[in-house]
Parts: C-alpha cells; sequence; structure tokens
C-alpha cells in the first residue's frame, strides 16, 4: 500500500506534469481526463515541482556547498490500496485515509519536508503522491540514510498498524518478499507467454486423446477419482497506477494449475479397475520422462507431468 520512488533533479519536470496534470495527452491511458477535476492536495507548496524543491532545499540545507547533480531532491511515496478496499467508502472516507496516511509521514520525517501531497482519483484506483525531501536531523540531504532498509522496513510495518487504530482495516503486504513489479511492457510479455503456454497444454491434451482412441471411452479421469493439483500463485491484476518506470502493477491471489495429477491412494488400490487404471495412466497419460509414485504420509499417489 505504500510504494517509494527516488526522484533526481532530472525527474522533476516530468513527475510534476504528471502530478498536477498539466497537460491532457498522457502516456498512462488508465488516466480519465474528463475525472481529473475530482483530483485534490493535501499539500500544495510546490508550483513548479523542480525550481520549488530545489529552492526549499537550498535555503534549508545546514552546508554552504552545492548539491550534487546527482543527488536525490524528492523521495515520493504513492499511498493506496486495492478497489476493493475503496469500493464502500464514499469521498469523506477517502479523504480521511489519505489525511491520516499523509500525516504519519509528517510525524515521522516532518510535516515541513513534505512538499505536495496530491491525490489521484481519475484513475483506476484512488492514489495519493506525496513528496518528502530527504533532510536528515541536521537538515543535511542524505536520502541513502533516511530511507534506509531499515526505515523502508519500518515504513511497511507501522503504516498499516497506524491506519488500523484510526478505524481503517488494513494489512501488511508480503513482509520479506522479492516479488518484482511488472513494468508495462513486462506485463504483456508474460500475459503472451501464459497464452502460448495454455495453447501448447490444449494441443498436447487432444494428441493424448487421440492416441488413447477407445481406452477414454472404458476408464475416464473421473472414475479414477483424479483430481488436477492447485496452488497459489501471485498475477497481475490489471490494476495499475503511475507512468513509465514509476508505473506500479497490483497483484492478486489466484489458483492455477501445477500439472499434478492426484489419486486418493484408498481409491488407486482397491479400485476394481486398479490394474486397469495403472495401465491407462502409464500409457496415456505419462511420458518417458515422468514417474509414478507413492506418498505415504498423506496417502495420496502423484503423478507428475
Amino acid at each position: 500500500m505504500a510504494r517509494m520512488q527516488k526522484m533526481k533533479s532530472g525527474n522533476l519536470v516530468g513527475v510534476g506534469n504528471h502530478n498536477q496534470r498539466n497537460t491532457d495527452n498522457h502516456s498512462n491511458k488508465d488516466i480519465d481526463v474528463e475525472r481529473s477535476y475530482l483530483n485534490y492536495d493535501l499539500v500544495n507548496r510546490t508550483e513548479n515541482y523542480k525550481r520549488d524543491i530545489e529552492q526549499f532545499i537550498n535555503d534549508n540545507k545546514s552546508s554552504s556547498r552545492a548539491v550534487r547533480k546527482d543527488a536525490v531532491l524528492i523521495n515520493e511515496w504513492i499511498i493506496t490500496s486495492d478497489n476493493q478496499f475503496f469500493k464502500d467508502k464514499d469521498d469523506k472516507e477517502i479523504k480521511d485515509f489519505f489525511e491520516q496516511s499523509k500525516d504519519y509521514f509528517a510525524e515521522k520525517f516532518g510535516d515541513e519536508n513534505i512538499r505536495y501531497a496530491q491525490v489521484h482519483l481519475d484513475e483506476t484506483t484512488p492514489h495519493m503522491h506525496l513528496g518528502i525531501v530527504p533532510f536528515n536531523a541536521e537538515k543535511k540531504l542524505s536520502a541513502k540514510t533516511v530511507f534506509n532498509r531499515q526505515a523502508l522496513q519500518a515504513v511497511q510495518d507501522e503504516l498499516p498498524k497506524y491506519l488500523n487504530e484510526r478505524g481503517f482495516e488494513l494489512e501488511r503486504g508480503e513482509k520479506g518478499s522479492e516479488r518484482k513489479n511488472l513494468t508495462v511492457p513486462e506485463y504483456k510479455k508474460a500475459k503472451d507467454e501464459l497464452k502460448e503456454m495454455t495453447t501448447t497444454l490444449e494441443q498436447r491434451k487432444s494428441e493424448v486423446l487421440a492416441l488413447s482412441n477407445d481406452k477414454t471411452a472404458t476408464i475416464k479421469k473421473e472414475s479414477l477419482d483424479l483430481k488436477d493439483e492447485t496452488k497459489t500463485v501471485k498475477v497481475p491484476s490489471g490494476e495499475t497506477i503511475g507512468i513509465g518506470k514509476l508505473r506500479h502493477e497490483f497483484m492478486k491471489n489466484e489458483e492455477r494449475k501445477t500439472g499434478n495429477v492426484i489419486m486418493f491412494f484408498l481409491h488407486y488400490r482397491r479400485s476394481p479397475a486398479s490394474c486397469q487404471a495403472r495401465w491407462f495412466l502409464k500409457s496415456n497419460l505419462i511420458p518417458s520422462k515422468c514417474r509414478l509414485f507413492f506418498l505415504p504420509w498423506l496417502g495420496y499417489d502423484t503423478y507428475i507431468k
């Protein structure tokens, strides 16, 4: 629900144009410009991102040395949740959610360091862009120390708890997850690969049925008490926010077949068609490189494709 991006001087113009909707021609096709009037600011201390943020830093930094050209000037947080969370909330409740989120960051990283907090309601999912200048306690610009690994983990742990204490029901994201957020090209490639794999699987099934001929008429999958093994996997949900490298793809849980076929052990051993069933599996379903084995602690015979 909270994701951070590092912004250097060269990023600020483009980010500002996106956040402030300074154009009607957006690369992010999820933006509905007819609903952009619904967007609002919770913090508006920045009219021109690049000019005003650089001015704030120069006016408040403790060092007289010039800021490095490659320095991180803003750590932008995107605060959101899934559509199910927002589904039954009215405008006041949604605004309160973002207000409370903003207050958490103000308490933790300094209210004056928050230079903008803009809520977008014109995309697929409501979300807030919140920009923080990474000043440490000595007013030194230091994104590496202010938002180090420990600080980032603390935000993921503390923010859901902070909001839950204020009446919102949220769960922390998957702790220690190494899941990568997909870019748009990566997401489209994954969809194409999945479609190709599905097509290939259907072709193989047709080939197996053709080879088995009348054998499938005497022994059906249902009569052998077979079932497809599944597992829960994370897949793209189709919900996105942001643009370009800042684009974030939400994930969702989905049950997918593993390719394993499972038969309950007692049915397999005691069935009158047991010998016939074994022959059918080995002759028609199991390729030469595969095997049929028994897991006594589970009580299942498992066929691994």
